[in-house]
């Protein structure tokens, strides 16, 4: 999807998955909020001299091997600039693990060092390229490799600071070594084994059904304004023009009320209020 924007009185746009997708997990909602962030937009165009290109593998995943450390890109919560045109289902976002409470802790291990290890049992391992979802692996300059593994329903996101093998062809070894977020850390765990068992089953299932319906109306809310369209076009667009129509301008004033209130919620959650979704849990 190119066009962020959603029309006045339009409820949404057809390839808009936040517009009809509720269900998606926090980490994408905060995405979707940040692209609409034009200081961003501005800042990710001023990056264009030096970023990595994104490597196709055999395997099917995404490599992108960054030459330098992106500290513009980190004040918004990120490792490396994503493409702010790209919705969550296609740009190659890395939180920082700092920011995103659920971002695993993960040994990448060779097949060879397994077999040499006779306390490692063949049926415990994970293979990371049989994982069957998105894959994008992010390399930084501090020799760490981030992997994030994507779908509508879930969002792992994985962190190996020393890692022992080249490629996909490794085992993944779960680390956590600290209480911290320890729940959260879990639950990305639960879908990371749920994500490998699947083994081509159907991965739209895999976490907690959610309804993220304000959410949702904020990301139709500020595309609305930021098409040029009125409280009262965000007021149609998710309500109906007809029901808006019988008690706008009325001396109650809800309807003008309710979408003033979920505009500036919405430029507040576009602004820095996203970065609140990351520690929220992730299934």
């Amino acid at each position: 999807m190119n066009d962020r924007a959603i029309g006045p009185r339009q409820s949404e746009r057809a390839g808009d998955p936040p517009a009809r997708d509720l269900r998606l997990p926090y980490a994408a909602w905060a995405w979707e909020y940040l692209r609409r962030n034009k200081d961003y937009g501005r800042a990710y165009r001023a990056s264009f001299t030096g970023r990595a290109r994104p490597i196709p593998l055999n395997t099917g995943a995404i490599l992108i091997r960054e030459k330098r450390r992106w500290s513009d890109a980190e004040q918004w919560g990120l490792l490396s600039f994503a493409d702010p045109e790209k919705s969550c289902d296609e740009a190659n976002v890395f939180w920082r693990p700092d920011r995103l409470a659920g971002a695993l802790p993960v040994q990448l291990v060779r097949f060879a060092d397994l077999a040499r290890n006779s306390e490692r049992r063949r049926h415990d391992e994970i293979e990371l390229r049989r994982i069957p979802t998105r894959r994008v692996i992010l390399e930084t300059v501090d020799g760490a490799r981030h992997i994030v593994l994507g779908g509508r329903r879930f969002w792992v996101q994985l962190l190996c600071e020393n890692p022992a093998s080249v490629g996909e062809r490794c085992a993944i070894e779960v680390k956590i070594n600290s209480t911290q977020h320890y729940q959260r850390k879990l639950d990305t765990a639960s879908q990371l084994l749920s994500l490998y068992h699947s083994a081509g089953g159907k991965l739209s299932l895999i976490g907690r059904s959610r309804d993220s319906t304000r959410l949702a109306q904020g990301i139709i809310a500020i595309d609305i304004v930021n098409a040029g369209g009125s409280y009262r076009d965000v007021a149609d667009a998710i309500y109906g023009v007809e029901k808006v129509a019988e008690r706008w301008g009325g001396p109650s004033r809800y309807y003008e009320d309710w979408a003033r209130r979920l505009v500036a919620r919405a430029r507040f959650m576009v602004n820095e209020g996203y970065l609140s979704l990351l520690g929220k849990k992730t299934l």
